[in-house]
């Protein structure tokens, strides 16, 4: 019973030692495990940041992953990021614009403790 008991924990040590990401870790890029490591410190070194309000998205779009960090104290609109960094440039809030319109399958990589992940 004792050697059942600590594989089971030692086994949910292992599973828990991983970041909280809510897809894959292996499908989150480099540049982003990054850029929540320091979100995270940020946040945790001031405790009234904006940044516990935010929450960072992906989508498709045309067989490729886009990010996209959306955060509700924010009134700026989140610009996609493709999984190589590269931010695709397009006008704001523009819902002609070919991305906005073909981007879709929206799931949640990483979410701050304060995030409201409501689609509006």
């Amino acid at each position: 019973m004792n050697k059942t008991a600590f594989l089971l924990f030692f086994s949910m040590m292992l599973l828990s030692c991983e970041k909280d990401y809510l897809i894959p870790s292996g499908e989150v890029p480099n540049w982003l495990k990054s850029k929540i490591s320091q979100d995270e410190k940020y946040m945790k070194d001031n405790p009234s940041s904006c940044l516990y309000y935010g929450g960072w998205l992906r989508y498709s779009r045309q067989d490729q992953y886009y990010f996209e960090y959306h955060c509700s104290c924010s009134s700026s609109s989140p610009l996609p990021i493709s999984k190589n960094g590269d931010t695709l440039h397009i006008v704001a809030n523009d819902v002609t614009t070919d991305y906005y319109k073909e981007k879709c399958c929206r799931q949640l990589v990483w979410s701050a403790p304060n995030y409201d992940d409501s689609p509006w």
